[in-house]
């Protein structure tokens, strides 16, 4: 799986088409203003998790959950009054224990279960770290040296400044970062459950993503593995989505203070409330951008449910 690959610069040429991004702002006009409004408003999380193909991945999870709840069901109806109390409890079972946590609970006494499949070492494994880290440190650099670039500048020029690197700031932490994790994120939780339906069916054949993994007879064991693994990726997203924030938060602050002495010396005020607004803004959307990136995994998650029981069950 080579995801960093496929939505490099034919994806981002596509996202610059689809959402107006980098086109020329020239011109102060009211009709200009208006323009520059709308494009903000196309610029979204759901948008950019379109168009970097997440929602066919969801699609497919989904169908693959309408499939095995099928097959569960007409199993199910081949057992015995005990085994279908059993199964029905597994399901209930694998779908509480489908529910992401928060950091506190993830840091509990069970946290370390289903870290076995850590020993997999899949291309997804490290297509994520790759791209948490180099995130976390692409908002790092964005804010880090900024309030040094400030100093001597007039204020209008702090402004526009301020805003372009704001601006700037948005568009990676929505369109570069936090819906290509979310897609990828996805793209994995679906490449598990393949996994484990080849594994049940004794295939010989190497799946798609080529995962190598040793999965355990146990059901609860199985739920436990992929639940990790959607864990982990939702610590990863909120590391990122706060890396971000500080760079925002930093950037603001720098400005603040730029301002403040550029302006020491000037009669009257310069109008500059619109830039805090901004970064409070943007700071927002990070925030609900978040929410729905862990959103959209936990939808995975779920969606593996029937998958894990139904693959557990007896043959009909």
């Amino acid at each position: 799986m080579e995801m960093l690959e496929r939505v490099g610069k034919e994806t981002m040429e596509l996202i610059i088409e689809e959402t107006g991004m980098e086109i020329e702002k020239e011109g102060t006009g009211e009709g200009d203003q208006q323009t520059e409004e709308e494009q903000s408003e196309e610029v979204s999380f759901d948008r950019c998790f379109y168009i970097y193909g997440g929602p066919d991945q969801l699609e497919e999870l989904e169908s693959l959950s309408s499939h095995y709840a099928l097959l569960f069901n007409r199993k199910k109806t081949k057992l015995v009054a005990e085994q279908k109390t059993y199964y029905d409890g597994k399901i209930k079972e694998i779908q509480q224990l489908f529910t992401l946590s928060t950091k506190d609970e993830e840091d509990g006494p069970d946290s370390d279960k289903g870290k076995k499949i850590e020993a997999a070492d899949t291309d997804g494994d490290a297509e994520m770290k790759k791209l948490c880290d180099s995130s976390v440190s692409k908002a790092a650099k964005m804010a880090a040296g900024f309030a040094t670039g400030l100093g001597g500048l007039s204020p209008s020029d702090i402004i526009k400044r301020t805003t372009d690197r704001l601006e700037t700031i948005h568009s990676e932490g929505v369109l570069q970062r936090l819906s290509e994790m979310c897609c990828l994120a996805v793209s994995q939780l679906l490449v598990l459950g393949k996994s484990v339906i080849s594994a049940a069916n004794k295939s010989n054949d190497e799946d798609e993503s080529d995962v190598k993994i040793d999965w355990p007879e146990d059901l609860i064991s199985k739920a436990e593995i992929i639940r990790w693994r959607a864990q982990s990726i939702a610590v990863d997203i909120e590391k990122v989505a706060t890396s971000f924030a500080t760079g925002i938060s930093d950037v603001a602050e720098a400005y603040t203070a730029a301002i403040q002495n550029a302006l020491a010396d000037k009669q009257g005020d310069v109008p500059h409330q619109s830039v805090q607004e901004k970064a409070k803004d943007i700071s927002s959307h990070l925030k609900s951008d978040q929410t729905s990136a862990v959103s959209k995994l936990q939808d995975a998650l779920q969606y593996l449910a029937y998958v894990v029981v139904c693959t557990s069950m007896p043959s009909v």
